[in-house]
């Protein structure tokens, strides 16, 4: 039997409200302001609904944000009181106001329908109470997407006229500078941009940072040296991401006939006459990363969950010219350093070519740090498999006492335990990747903190805007007093943006993590799906999307397999898979064969996390 809508028994008065939503996706004072959308939404309503002309509106309002996305605070207030029976009519400006995404809008008119609410739109003149309103929205929502499609180009377009300039377009400056502003002309012919200039103690650092690389050829081991001297802008230690984004960053390379050659081989979308490119300055990048917002597995319409993800993209969406700025590193340099680049994580993303051994790149050992090699034992097999060992580098140089490893069997192991993890403690695992997505999440009182936060700069500016105009009419004796007032004003605005900055990046990043993890959570409880008949170079692309790192621990005559799973390395794993108690080294040692052994003691190990 089908379920049907129980309909809405309807007796007396609807004492619902009517209500507008208004949305800017940039906090600017031009365009469709919010004081608009609500006075045109208001009016339409009141002539549609034939409500008296002081009704009280209650209003939801979102700025700042985009209409493509559902997870706006108060359009997800508003479903709620919808869902709570307190609405019966909705009115907005337009229609790409409560949305520009055409499927989101469809399953919008879905839920009105359900809760009985009627939706107007004033400037397309909609009303939902009439039967033909539907078929204008589904046309006009394709409309709406289409045209942010279009503005999406016109930015594209934008974004290479201005990178004939070479000039900075905002946001954190790279290591080793700082931004400038230029104002040029005067009265409506006057024009202001920014441009990047050196911060000596930063140049020298990311010098350093690539004379380093160069004789350790190690990120691990560039970040380590440079850690012991400098610290990040932020107070922070240098990771190996940290040092490989400077040392991947155009924006150091000087800009020269070689620099010029390797972009255009790379098909990079270069601006600028050859004669620009001087040998001075340095190389300006555009459109390098990609900023997308992905919706998660779990995500519902009425509980929307985005991941904002930032991609690399290729340099053939690049878009280079020639900066206003000094190039630190010679073009020779910085593109052979590029190809070192590559050539590391060529090495470390193909299984081995004569073992196939899969953990290669990942083991490391637990006494120096060192990252484990693979040995191979010539004509000996384990499982069919050439035999081979994990040894650690500084054994040969008799810096470290590290005891090998066997490899086949330890590659089996890991591979049967991940395989393993969708049994009958599932359940378990998923309540623990759970738990530490849930950690991530923005908390209540954080919330608070961030939303006050840009509550009190929208305060500062309206402060400031106010005192910069009592500044003109000012007779001699205040002005003093009232330049102090604004510079203190500016002063703390300086502070609250560099607040809401951390914040927003902190979130920013947690998004980035949550995504990664949920991301994990399923190739990890999928794992034996995945790996079920996969050759070795699948499988070794598997385990290292997943694993950051293994340590082999030595106690005694015993062998324990701690594994670090990417985004959260730096945690104990100990509870994260009810690890086995430690396994004595009893078992028989597989001996030395032309042929294969029937099978191999995966027992040999224990893990843990």
């Amino acid at each position: 039997m089908s379920m049907k809508r129980k309909a809405r028994i309807k007796s007396g008065v609807d004492n619902r409200l009517v209500v507008t939503y208004a949305r800017k996706s940039r906090i600017t004072n031009k365009g469709d302001s919010i004081g608009v959308q609500f006075k045109q939404s208001a009016d339409y309503a009141i002539n549609q609904l034939s409500l008296p002309e002081d009704y009280d509106f209650q209003k939801y309002e979102d700025k700042g944000l985009s209409g493509y996305y559902s997870d706006r605070p108060d359009f997800q207030r508003l479903l709620r009181d919808i869902e709570m029976g307190k609405i019966k009519a909705v009115a907005c400006y337009k229609l790409d106001r409560i949305s520009r995404k055409t499927s989101d809008l469809m399953r919008l008119l879905e839920y009105f329908e359900r809760h009985d609410v009627t939706l107007l739109v004033c400037s397309n003149n909609i009303n939902t109470q009439i039967s033909t309103s539907k078929i204008i929205i589904q046309v006009l929502a394709i409309i709406a997407e289409f045209e942010r499609d279009i503005l999406t180009e016109r930015i594209q377009d934008n974004l290479a006229e201005l990178a004939k300039d070479g000039r900075w377009l905002g946001g954190e400056t790279p290591t080793g500078f700082a931004s400038q502003r230029v104002t040029t002309g005067s009265g409506k012919n006057k024009s202001a941009y920014s441009y990047l200039v050196p911060v000596a103690e930063q140049k020298t650092l990311v010098e350093e940072i690539y004379s380093v690389f160069w004789e350790t050829r190690s990120l691990l081991r560039t970040s380590d040296q440079i850690n012991e001297r400098y610290e990040t802008k932020n107070g922070a230690r240098f990771t190996t991401s940290s040092i490989r984004l400077i040392l991947r960053n155009p924006i150091y390379c000087v800009a020269d006939e070689y620099s010029h050659n390797y972009f255009l081989e790379q098909d990079g979308n270069l601006f600028g006459e050859m004669s620009e490119f001087d040998g001075q300055h340095g190389l300006s990048s555009y459109n390098k990363t990609d900023q997308e917002k992905v919706e998660d597995e779990e995500s519902t319409f009425l509980n929307p969950k985005f991941s904002q993800l930032l991609s690399r993209k290729p340099i053939s969406e690049w878009i280079i010219s020639v900066g206003k700025h000094e190039g630190f590193i010679g073009s020779r340099r910085w593109v052979e350093t590029q190809n070192m680049l590559d050539a590391i994580a060529e090495k470390y993303n193909r299984p081995h070519r004569r073992t196939n051994a899969l953990l290669s790149g990942l083991m490391y050992c637990p006494i120096c740090g060192k990252r484990l090699r693979v040995n191979p034992e010539s004509n000996r097999w384990t499982n069919g498999k050439p035999r081979f060992k994990y040894i650690c580098p500084g054994v040969r140089a008799k810096e470290c006492d590290f005891k090998g490893v066997e490899g086949v069997s330890l590659d089996e192991f890991v591979v049967q335990t991940f395989s393993n993890l969708n049994n009958e403690q599932n359940e378990y695992y998923r309540q623990i990747f759970e738990s530490r997505i849930m950690s991530m999440i923005r908390t209540d009182q954080s919330e608070q903190e961030y939303q006050a936060t840009k509550k009190a700069i929208e305060r500062l500016n309206t402060d400031i805007a106010a005192q910069v105009r009592n500044l003109r009419e000012a007779d001699e004796a205040l002005k003093r007093f009232i330049q102090d007032d604004v510079k203190a004003l500016t002063d703390e605005l300086a502070k609250r943006e560099t607040t809401l900055r951390r914040m927003e990046d902190a979130q920013s990043e947690n998004q980035y993590v949550l995504h990664e993890l949920s991301g994990m959570k399923k190739r990890l409880l999928s794992f034996e799906e995945y790996a079920k008949d996969a050759p070795p170079e699948v499988l070794f692309t598997l385990l290292h999307t997943v694993i950051d790192r293994i340590y082999i621990n030595t106690e005694g005559s015993t062998q324990k397999c701690q594994i670090y799973i990417k985004g959260c390395a730096t945690e104990d794993y100990t509870d994260l898979f009810d690890a086995a108690d430690y396994i004595a080294e009893n078992a028989a040692a597989i001996g030395d064969c032309a042929t294969p052994p029937h099978m191999c003691d995966l027992d040999y190990y224990c893990f843990i996390f």
